[in-house]
């Protein structure tokens, strides 16, 4: 336990009457086990908020002052109750955080996290927070209104704890079926379990049971987050039209749920009104600076649409932004290098490159992202010889690290090979990178906007076209084999796949469903086992929220019961 700071007299406002040095019984202390985290970039703040605590009986309190230490603290402990200000310094703001620890699984879905902040600010959090943390508190406030709401917040996340161990491990299918049984026993947080049944529901991509979901929330009550969620689910059915209507209706009603910008966004984006998509994005960077995901996009929309100044100042922020976040990646270096050469600034280009390498230094992957964009520096300068020789260099670094590359630094390279006229170099990274994602839309439209950019707009539809048809004819195939019985032959067929293709998650999956019929048909296989289980655990890393790897972890419970190996458990 982190020990209390020193008691601050200043402070007294924000303490409640209980004297902290007051035994209490831990029968009636619903707090004294729980273990509390407060972030606060205010030395002062920690101690009066250490006060208030210990005035109603908390002992077990951790503190951090910034956000990579909260991330730190919270990746080794499990918080009962995190109390987070709103303003954590660098642009970084409490519901960014909150945000980031969810997206990565940080806290058990029973912890409280509560924003803490100042009533000037207090209309702009209330209005964001409304799909996120569970409540937000106004400075200054007294141990006895702190308890209250923490006794509420508290009582309230209890009923999530049926379903914490199964999130944390990422049974999402599992956690899904509680929600329902908790749902039709009809009790006080029954929305509550809808609310998060839904959510469950489109984190594994299941849009038919989470519109089903949403649609019955609406006929109970009109919320704003049954709103977003019908939108959400009816965009992953592709019904767009209806989605986009119902984003604009929730910013009709709310103009500060930051979500729905973003994916108002993309839905424009992805029916090429990048205007559109542009100020939308805008609208939202205005009202919230400083969330990384939105600044990107912009930068990549501007730049499309050839505003140079926002994609300048957009992938600016970008750059700033991901310096404090575990998004930190030498491709935000690459996109503001890349908008400053389409400006014709190539010594602000070159700077870009020396932090890059400053920044980067000994980092294996950083070091060949440098060597890409100063070759792109070199062809705009004029000097071919130099461009192509880094090139060749980076061309070596690729073949090295192409298998942990994310695909928008493949891009890169091959948006490089484009520029110097090595386009065979350039489809062989596109035709990779097809047939490794042939099932991600967003991506596949990120291609032929890059296809568009470097002249090669139809033979890259082409290419793009012709090895997504390839996969599905391998997977069709493959299925014939295991309907007639022959699962060797699918398994060898898969296999073969997945040698071609060692970063698709269809192959990996479709290969261990081949995998397990074959031992329900023809019993335990050691080595073919041995690989399945090897791909269902890369895949969870990868991929957890999987819909197919979430049907087929299920199963793979079941078969492994079936023969009695426990230790084969994934």
């Amino acid at each position: 336990m982190s020990a209390l700071p020193p008691e601050s007299t200043s402070l007294q406002s924000l303490v409640g009457q209980r004297d902290p040095r007051e035994p209490r019984n831990d029968y009636q202390n619903p707090f004294a086990k729980r273990l509390f985290l407060v972030i606060d970039s205010v030395p002062e703040m920690q101690r009066a908020l250490a006060m208030t605590l210990a005035s109603f009986g908390a002992e077990k309190v951790e503190y951090a002052s910034k956000a990579a230490d909260a991330l730190a603290k919270m990746s080794r402990f499990e918080f009962d109750v995190v109390l987070c200000d709103y303003d954590l310094g660098n642009g970084y703001d409490g519901l960014y955080l909150f945000e980031e620890v969810k997206e990565r699984n940080l806290i058990k879905q029973s912890c409280v996290f509560m924003i803490v902040t100042g009533e000037r600010r207090a209309q702009r959090v209330i209005s964001a927070a409304e799909l996120g943390p569970d409540d937000y508190l106004l400075k200054p406030f007294t141990g006895e209104v702190l308890a209250g709401r923490l006794e509420r917040a508290i009582r309230r996340r209890e009923a999530f704890r049926a379903v914490d161990e199964a999130i944390m491990r990422h049974e999402y299918l599992a956690a899904i079926d509680t929600c329902s049984r908790k749902i039709a026993e009809k009790g006080e947080f029954a929305l509550d379990f809808m609310k998060l049944k839904g959510s469950l529901a489109l984190r594994i991509g299941d849009y038919d049971t989470a519109r089903t979901l949403y649609m019955s929330v609406l006929r109970l009550k009109t919320v704003p987050w049954a709103k977003m969620g019908l939108a959400k689910s009816l965009t992953g059915l592709k019904q767009y039209d209806e989605a986009r209507m119902l984003f604009e209706e929730v910013l009709a009603e709310n103009d500060r749920v930051m979500e729905a910008y973003d994916w108002l966004a993309k839905l424009y984006r992805s029916n090429h009104a990048l205007e559109a998509a542009q100020q939308t994005l805008q609208t939202a960077t205005r009202l919230s600076p400083v969330v990384l995901r939105r600044q990107k996009q912009l930068a990549e929309v501007a730049l499309l649409n050839k505003d140079l100044d926002t994609a300048e100042s957009a992938s600016r922020e970008t750059l700033e932004i991901a310096k404090y976040t575990w998004h930190r990646h030498p491709i935000h270096y690459a996109l503001l290098a890349r908008v400053q050469l389409a400006r014709g600034e190539t010594g602000s280009a070159t700077r870009t490159l020396a932090s890059l390498r400053r920044d980067y230094r000994y980092n294996e992957t950083g070091e060949w992202m440098a060597t890409v964009v100063d070759s792109q520096i070199a062809q705009q300068s004029g000097n071919r010889q130099r461009a192509a020789q880094l090139l060749s260099e980076a061309e070596k670094g690729f073949d090295r690290l192409a298998e942990d590359l994310p695909p928008e630094a493949q891009m890169e390279f091959a948006r490089t090979c484009y520029q110097q006229g090595r386009s065979d170099s350039g489809d062989q990274v596109m035709r990779d990178l097809v047939r490794n994602h042939h099932d991600d839309e967003a991506l596949l439209s990120s291609m032929g906007d890059l296809f568009d950019e470097v002249g090669r707009g139809e033979n890259g539809r082409q290419l793009i076209a012709e090895n997504v048809q390839s996969l599905v004819e391998l997977n069709n195939r493959a299925v014939r084999e295991a309907q007639a019985g022959q699962l060797e032959a699918a398994i060898d067929r898969f296999l073969k796949a997945h040698e071609e293709m060692p970063a698709n998650l269809q192959v990996m999956l479709n290969l261990v469903n081949a995998i397990m019929a074959y031992v329900h048909q023809n019993g335990w296989h050691e080595s073919h086992m041995r690989r399945a289980q090897e791909l269902l655990v890369r895949v969870r890393e990868q991929a957890p929220t999987n819909n197919k790897f979430q049907k087929l972890l299920q199963a793979w419970r079941l078969l492994v019961e079936k023969f009695g190996r426990p230790q084969w458990m994934v």
